[in-house]
Order: structure tokens, then C-alpha cells, then sequence
């Protein structure tokens, strides 16, 4: 599983500033010169191979001085573009989008900076490769970023056998161990013989062990030898990894009468095995199954289906090559009306032989909406802005439970999936800033439909601004969501981040230009430092606060405007249970104030290496039951270790810490700015401090 490692980004910064302990990462201040600089543009993975819906994330790394906001988009081979966007811009910016294809696809995207200044990044290409996706749901994807594909590999082991070849001859078995990386993981694969060449692609799924045992036979009727091994492919049919050759010999007594022609089918499976989800078109389900003669001949066989339906068939085997993969498509017009079936393919000549039959299930589901509608605000409205607009639908899964992939049309939302069996309500919030109207929908499928989308009734909506009260600033209420880098539960290995938003308009009584400063502030008593938002004219902007946590946390969060008047916006809930610990409330103590960050020397000039300390004071309101953890962060992506302090019962509710076992071997290149960052009981932050350190 790929783990969140913040201090790996932290070691590109080590040859401006070396710390004696562990570095993380942390935030970038933006300088003073207005210049952009894009980089590191890329699509990860660039190849996806596997089932779909399959995701992809593209990234670009932006640097900017001389200017607080970036603004920009994504375009796209395809000639589209996602939605203007705009982030605070800094020394080492990291842009993101994650999109979900349904097909097979390829293509390129690019960052196109619309300001500070218009600029074109290179251009990171992509190619998805889809299979379908698997019945437990186990690759289904969320927002956030993809992880690297799994690696296979396989060991395989050989047969032999000497002495009096039977007359319908024998069968030499091979067993091969194959083990992936990680789990889930889809794995298609083939056996391989020296002189049979490539045998048909099968396909392993890994969910609880990363190990599966695979067999494979090969028919003989004389003296023989060779060697055999497993092949690992790609989706698209490339060879990832091979593993050993195993060989084998067949030493058979002389006869001096020729051996008849014998021939074998065996292997005989169907794709799909199990069909679950909506039966209104028609389906169809293919069967294999592997034919082996013993030297070239013509071979006369017959499928025959559980529904009476018999399909002959010929074929002449010629060459080195002994094998060949039988098919039979049956398709199935009506598939309300068939709960699955079964086939088996015989030989009529030479000999006989048959297989034992495959069957295939239907399992119809049927997925209905209630209650679509808009929950909020009253309709239509007429009122302040922004206006947050809830949207809600109500689904009733019938046949389930089944895996139901769901996404809102507008606006656009990722695709998602949960197994629902019932009744199950869905609900969207987003922000309208002007007056509008519009409609949005909820699209549904089940996994083993995937690509054919059922839509709720469009949900229609009508917003209309009324005019801003001159001389005022407005703060609408905070939303928050919430996000993991791998599916699953929140836990310290995986932590989940929370990012909480809120949309600060500036009226046209105010006069400009006007800095708007503001707090983020929780009801724990929690607090981040002041920020500011630049207006040259009246208009709106968003503020947005980014945090990670493995820490079971309940809380209210809202944006304070500080300047240049008080203003409070609503609060916005949110609830993340963590380790399987549901949150708790802290009644001890709680920090109030983290004041007098400094640094010494806060200029260096001279010989180095050279010891700095960092100093600060921590205020609680009363003793804690658990220790304050703290960390400093700086914006050159380097941090302290995290540290403790108590304030047990009895002792002083104000006290400083101090960071001293921290060294500089180099320039920093300037002044290097950061901040005493308080993590628990709950988050508190001081007032930026700088430094800077020239080697001479």
C-alpha cells in the first residue's frame, strides 16, 4: 500500500538547509518578483491497464512570485477544459485532477495559467486500457490520487515421465505460483510451451493473499521434451515478466504401431460467470475451452447448450502448434426472462471427448428514484449571495444488495461506488455566486453495467441575487469535505484530509483597492493564522484551509473576517472517525494561544555549520489529559520533528518550548519564513517568524 510520506518530498530542500532530524512538509510563501514557472507536469500511471471505470491523476508543479492567487485550468486532447480554478500561489505549488474513464481512451492534458500571467505547460500524454470491472467492487475508485500499478511475478515447476506411453496417452502436469505486490490486484496471464507456443490468456483476481497457485497440463503420446513456463501480461497483451523455464522430458518404450490420433478439450470456462445488474438489453456470454490433438489432423466437435441449442463445428490443426482455443458466443435477447444457463463441447472426430459443462448466472437488478429534489434553499429564491444549493435523490435498489456506481451531473462529480441493497439518499451542496438557473441529475449503474447509466428526473433550480447593501463584507457558510489518498478507513497509515471553504464577497460600497483579512476558527477553540484577500474591485473569492488527520475529530468550522470589519460566517459540521474510535469530546484543556515565535540567530553571516533555536510560548485554558503536540514548519519544506509538552494538574498554564538540536550547513538563499503549528488536543498556530543563514 503506498503510504503517506511527506518527508520524502522534504529531501529535494536538503541542500539549502540540513536538519539533524526528520523533515516534513510544509507550506510555501510566495516571493516578491511577479514570474510563473511550471514543471514536473505528468500523468500517473501513464499507462492504465485493468478494470473500469480506471482513474487517472495529472499533476504539474507551478512556481510563483510576486503574486498571492493562481488562476488556471486543465485542457485536453479531447478539446475540452476543466473549470477555472484558483489556489494561493507560492514557492512549490502542486495542481491536481483526477478523472475517471468508463473506456478505453488515450490522450494528453496540459495546465494552462490564466494569471498572474497567461502561460502554456508541456503536455503529459496518458493511454487507458480498459477490462471490466470486478463483481466486489475492490477497484473502485474515489477522488483523490492513484496509486501505482501492482507488479506480478511467477515461479513455475516441470513434470516428466519414462517408461511405457499408454496408448490414449498421458498428461504431464506443471504448477506455478504467481505473487503480486500488493492487494487488490487483477492479474492476466498465460502458460507458455517451447514448441506449443503461447496457450490462452487466463486471468487471476487477488484479494485476501497476494499468492495464487495456477496449474497446467500438456497432453503427450510419445518421447518428448521441452520446456514451459508463465508469461505476465499487460491488459493491452504485453509481456510484463516471465518466470523460469521449467523443462520436461517424456521417454516413451518403442511401438511399432502407430499411435491414432487422440485429441482432448479441457479448460472450459465462460466470461462473464456472473451477470449482476439491470436486465432491459440484451447480453451476451462467450465460452472457452481448449482443444489438444496429438499430431495434425482435422477435428469435428459440437457445443451443445442447456437450452437444447446444438452448434457444430471444424477445424484443422496443422503445424507445430497442437492447440486451439474453442468459442461459442450465446447471447441472450431477453435476460429478465433467464436466470443463467450452461454449455460443453465434445469431439465427434478422431475419438471422442467432452467437457464438463460451464454455466453462466443472471442476477437482474432493478435501481428506481424517489424524492429528487432541491432541499435548499426554498424554490425558487430570491435573496443574499453566495448561496449554498443542496440537492438531494433517493434510490431503491431491488435484487441487491449490489455494487451501484453514482455521480451528479452537475455539478460534475467524480464517479463512486458502495454495494447498496434498499433504499439509499444522496445529497449535493454547492456554492451559486450570481444569479442563475440550471438543473443537475443523479446517474447510477451497477458493476456489472458499468458504462450504462440510468438518470434521475432533472432536478431544476433558480437562484436570483438580490443587490448588495452598500459599505459591507459577507462571509457565506463554511463546507467541508473531506478526502483519502487510498480507499478504506482513516487510519494513521492512511490519514484523510479535510479542506473547508467559504466564499468572501466584497460589495461596491467599500472602497478600493481593499485587503480583507480573515481566521479560520473551530469551536474546540482551535485557530490558523491570519490570511488576506486582495480586491481591486467589488466581487467575490474564495478562501479555503487544507489539514490531514488520523485523529477521530467532531468539530465546527468557520471563517472569521477580521478586517476591515468583523464579520463571522456560519459554521460548517463535520464528524471523521479514525482507527475505529468514534470521536470524543476533550474536556481538559485546551490551547489558547501560541505567542512570541523567535529564532536565534535570526541572521547568520559567517562560518558554518551553525546551531539555530526556535522558541515560543503555549498558553492552555486548563490542564490537559493528554500532551500538546507541536511542530514548526517553515516554508522552504522543512519542519521540526513533532514534539510534546504537558501541563499537568498543579503546574503553570503557560510555558515555552524551545527547538534547539537543529544545525544549518549551508546558505538558505534568503530569508526563510515559518510557524509554530500546534496538532493536539487542538490546533493552534503563532504568528510567522523568519530567519536566514549566509556561509561565508
Amino acid at each position: 500500500m503506498r503510504k503517506n510520506l511527506w518527508w520524502r518530498r522534504a529531501l529535494a530542500a536538503a541542500a539549502a538547509l540540513c536538519l539533524s532530524t526528520g523533515v516534513f512538509a510544509a507550506p510555501v510563501n510566495a516571493a516578491a518578483a511577479p514570474t510563473v514557472r511550471i514543471a514536473a507536469v505528468k500523468a500517473s500511471p501513464v499507462r492504465n491497464g485493468g478494470q473500469c471505470p480506471a482513474s487517472t491523476v495529472f499533476s504539474a508543479t507551478v512556481t510563483v512570485k510576486g503574486a498571492a492567487r493562481l488562476t488556471y485550468r486543465w485542457i485536453r486532447s479531447d478539446g475540452s477544459k476543466s473549470v477555472v480554478k484558483s489556489v494561493r500561489a507560492g514557492a512549490r505549488v502542486t495542481l491536481r485532477e483526477r478523472r475517471s474513464f468508463s473506456g478505453s481512451t488515450r490522450g494528453w492534458q496540459a495546465v494552462q495559467v490564466l494569471s498572474p500571467k497567461k502561460l502554456l505547460s508541456k503536455r503529459a500524454h496518458f493511454s487507458v486500457s480498459c477490462e471490466a470491472a470486478p463483481r466486489d467492487g475492490s477497484l473502485s475508485e474515489v477522488p483523490g490520487q492513484a496509486r501505482p500499478a501492482p507488479t506480478a511475478s511467477a515461479e513455475v515447476t516441470g513434470d516428466g515421465y519414462s517408461g511405457t506411453c499408454p496408448a490414449g496417452g498421458g498428461t504431464l502436469r506443471f504448477t506455478g505460483t504467481i505473487k503480486v505486490s500488493r492487494v487488490p490486484a487483477a492479474v492476466s496471464y498465460r502458460w507458455v510451451d517451447r514448441d506449443g507456443g503461447a496457450l490462452g490468456i487466463e486471468r487471476l483476481w487477488f484479494s485476501g493473499s497476494a499468492t495464487r497457485t495456477v496449474t497446467s497440463g500438456r497432453a503427450y503420446l510419445t518421447s518428448q521434451s521441452g520446456t514451459r513456463w508463465i508469461e505476465i501480461l499487460s491488459p493491452d497483451g504485453r509481456v510484463l515478466s516471465t518466470s523460469n523455464r521449467a523443462p520436461y522430458r517424456v521417454t516413451c518404450a518403442a511401438d511399432p504401431t502407430p499411435p491414432p490420433v487422440v485429441a482432448k478439450v479441457t479448460n472450459p470456462w465462460v466470461t462473464p460467470a456472473g451477470y449482476q445488474g439491470s436486465c432491459t438489453r440484451p447480453l451476451q456470454f462467450t465460452f472457452h475451452a481448449t482443444l489438444e490433438v496429438s499430431k495434425p489432423a482435422k477435428v469435428t466437435y459440437r457445443w451443445t447448450r442447456s437450452d437444447g441449442t446444438t452448434v457444430p463445428g471444424a477445424i484443422e490443426i496443422t503445424g507445430n502448434d497442437l492447440t486451439r482455443d474453442l468459442t461459442l458466443t450465446w447471447p441472450v435477447a431477453d435476460p429478465a426472462r433467464t436466470s443463467g444457463g450452461s454449455a460443453w463441447v465434445e469431439v465427434t472426430s478422431p475419438g471422442h471427448a467432452r467437457t464438463q459443462p460451464v454455466k453462466f448466472t443472471i442476477a437482474c437488478v432493478d435501481i428506481s428514484f424517489s424524492e429528487t429534489r432541491v432541499a435548499s434553499p426554498a424554490q425558487p429564491y430570491t435573496g443574499a449571495c453566495p448561496v449554498t444549493v443542496r440537492t438531494t435523490a433517493t434510490i431503491t435498489v431491488t435484487g441487491g444488495p449490489v455494487l451501484v456506481w453514482h455521480y451528479w451531473r452537475y455539478p460534475g462529480t467524480s464517479v463512486t461506488s458502495e454495494r447498496i441493497s434498499g433504499s439509499r439518499t444522496y445529497t449535493r451542496d454547492w456554492v451559486e455566486n450570481g444569479t442563475t438557473t440550471g438543473s443537475t441529475a443523479l446517474g447510477v449503474a451497477t458493476g456489472d453495467d458499468y458504462g450504462h447509466w440510468k438518470e434521475s428526473a432533472p432536478i431544476t433550480w433558480s437562484v436570483t441575487c438580490r443587490a448588495d447593501e452598500p459599505g459591507q463584507v459577507t462571509v457565506s457558510k463554511a463546507a467541508v469535505t473531506t478526502w483519502s489518498g487510498e480507499p478504506g478507513a482513516c487510519t494513521t497509515a492512511n490519514p484523510y484530509q479535510l479542506t473547508a471553504a467559504a466564499m468572501v464577497t466584497a460589495t461596491k460600497g467599500l472602497t478600493y483597492p481593499l485587503t480583507v483579512t480573515y481566521r479560520w476558527r473551530w469551536d474546540d477553540g482551535g485557530f490558523w493564522q491570519e490570511e488576506k484577500l486582495q480586491f481591486t474591485e467589488p466581487g467575490t473569492r474564495r478562501a479555503t484551509h487544507t489539514w490531514r488527520t488520523s485523529r477521530s475529530h467532531a468539530a465546527k468550522v468557520w471563517l472569521d473576517v477580521t478586517g476591515p470589519a468583523k464579520v463571522q460566517g456560519e459554521p460548517g459540521e463535520y464528524s471523521l472517525t479514525c482507527n475505529g474510535k468514534p470521536p470524543t469530546p476533550n474536556t481538559a484543556g485546551k490551547v489558547v494561544s501560541v505567542t512570541n515565535p523567535a529564532i536565534t540567530p535570526s541572521s547568520h553571516t559567517g562560518a558554518c555549520p551553525v546551531d539555530l533555536k526556535a522558541t515560543a510560548t503555549i498558553t492552555v485554558s486548563a490542564p490537559t489529559s493528554v500532551p500538546v503536540e507541536y511542530a514548526w514548519r517553515f516554508d522552504n519544506n522543512t519542519s521540526s520533528p513533532t514534539q510534546q509538552i504537558t501541563f499537568p494538574e498543579g503546574g503553570p498554564l503557560t510555558r515555552t518550548v524551545e527547538w534547539k538540536d537543529w544545525r544549518a550547513i549551508a546558505s538558505t538563499g534568503g530569508r526563510v519564513t515559518g510557524y509554530l503549528q500546534v496538532v493536539t488536543p487542538n490546533t493552534a498556530v503563532s504568528e510567522p517568524v523568519s530567519y536566514s543563514v549566509t556561509c561565508g
